[in-house]
């Protein structure tokens, strides 16, 4: 089976902004994509942080909250960085997301 990226394929979520079209930005204002949205790369969530973590097509982790009904916070979606307060956990976070996508063969580069 051939692997396909997240920002290679459709929608098929029914977002409004990306329902059968690639989503390839993260924090687009408007976009109500599933975190099991084929768009979305592979994503660790963090319940107790009420979030979810994430690889970007750069390998870049990247933070959303979690909203109600089972809904994401992609317009404030960011990129983690030295000074966000879960840096230094993000760090094996980052890790561990990078690894498991070499195991499944998804990888992010």
């Amino acid at each position: 089976m051939t692997h396909t990226p997240p920002w290679r394929r459709v929608c098929d979520c029914r977002c409004i902004l990306h329902h059968r079209l690639p989503r390839t930005t993260y924090n687009e204002p408007g976009c109500a994509c599933t975190i099991t949205c084929p768009t979305q790369p592979l994503a660790l969530v963090a319940r107790q942080r009420g979030c979810a973590f994430f690889l970007d097509r750069n390998g870049g982790l990247w933070h959303v909250a979690a909203m109600a009904n089972g809904t994401w916070d992609w317009d404030n979606a960011t990129k983690i960085d030295t000074r966000a307060d879960v840096h230094d956990a993000s760090l094996v976070i980052e890790h561990l997301l990078r690894q498991a996508a070499n195991v499944l063969g998804t990888s992010t580069d």
